[in-house]
């Protein structure tokens, strides 16, 4: 036997086999490279403080993320210019997974409104999109209006009108600034850290009206200490069956579509195998009966199940949408 030509035989058959073994690992999940994902604590940023829209949905999957992989999913609030604070903190945070972000429309819409410290579509990753809800003017019970029709009568003849929203760049403040450009009407805007507090301020007549998520405001309503006017969205909602719609009240308003969705964002960089871990369970989550009828039972509901290449064509529609708006609209983030 030629001993030269079997151990160099041997020796390729070894070297096929390690590249084999390479390539495999290459393409095993993220819980079979390096130990299991989550394998400690996970943080989910909240650009808002505790009380609104964003922060009920992040506690709820949160719970649901940590009963089903293991490990805390711990919510932490970062406030501020809209959702800008905690957005920028976590575009920042090391893209191993362990700092992911829950933000709102404004995640889409600040970047077209001002200079931020983060690209939408780069700086973090789309991950999932979790919820909706319309985006409804809502009034104190004190404004002598009880419809759309009423209330723009009542408005004309205001010097001024402030209005209340969870803070600047977000699809609430577009919302309201739409209708002032509208109608030519002096609505105010008065940014507020949150939607908590901007509608404690409406319901105790400290402002006349604030334009808000219907999760936010939904409480109040059903116990009629705030009294909706109108939809801001393009349809009426399952959620609102018998509210109209802002288009309803007139030709003006025809293009009218604004209203506030969630979505969960990771740093640029995150791993594949992570983030299509996380998209998976999001999904079922967010999707589940029971989620579904939890999120209708405080005026929201489910966007519908989005793979990664799916959800991150969404939030560029997003992007895209209201770069055109606040163009059209010439509002800035100071107004």
């Amino acid at each position: 036997m030629d001993f030269t030509l079997f151990h160099k035989a041997r020796s390729m058959a070894r070297a096929a086999a390690l590249c084999g073994l390479a390539l495999a690992a290459s393409a095993m999940p993220a819980h079979a490279q390096g130990g299991a994902y989550p394998a400690k604590p996970v943080t989910v940023v909240v650009a808002f403080p505790p009380g609104g829209m964003t922060d009920i949905v992040s506690r709820a999957l949160a719970k649901e993320l940590q009963e089903r992989l293991k490990q805390p999913f711990v919510v932490e609030n970062r406030p501020g210019g809209a959702g800008q604070v905690g957005t920028e903190y976590v575009a920042r945070q090391a893209a191993d997974g362990y700092t992911l972000l829950v933000g709102a429309t404004g995640y889409v819409i600040a970047p077209a409104m001002k200079k931020v410290g983060y690209d939408p579509l780069k700086s973090l990753e789309p991950v999932a999109v979790l919820a909706k809800a319309p985006n409804l003017i809502v009034v104190n019970p004190g404004v002598p209006a009880r419809n759309a029709q009423e209330f723009l009568a009542w408005a004309k003849k205001q010097p001024n009108i402030p209005f209340g929203t969870a803070g600047a760049a977000g699809s609430t403040h577009l919302g309201g600034e739409w209708l002032r450009k509208v109608t030519g009407y002096q609505f105010t805007h008065v940014p507020y850290k949150g939607a908590a507090p901007a509608t404690n301020d409406a319901v105790a007549g400290q402002i006349p009206m604030a334009v808000q998520d219907s999760m936010s405001v939904s409480a109040f309503i059903t116990s009629g200490r705030l009294r909706p006017i109108a939809n801001l969205a393009a349809e009426r909602s399952k959620l609102f069956p018998e509210l109209p719609t802002l288009r309803e009240a007139g030709a003006e308003f025809k293009d009218f579509d604004v209203y506030t969705w969630l979505g969960f964002y990771a740093p640029a960089g995150t791993p594949a195998p992570v983030l299509a871990l996380l998209n998976g369970e999001i999904n079922k989550i967010m999707n589940s009966p029971e989620m579904t009828e939890r999120l209708r039972l405080q005026y929201s509901e489910p966007l519908g199940v989005k793979d990664l290449a799916q959800t991150r064509g969404f939030v560029a529609a997003e992007v895209a949408k209201w770069k055109r708006v606040v163009l059209e609209t010439g509002v800035s983030a100071e107004e």
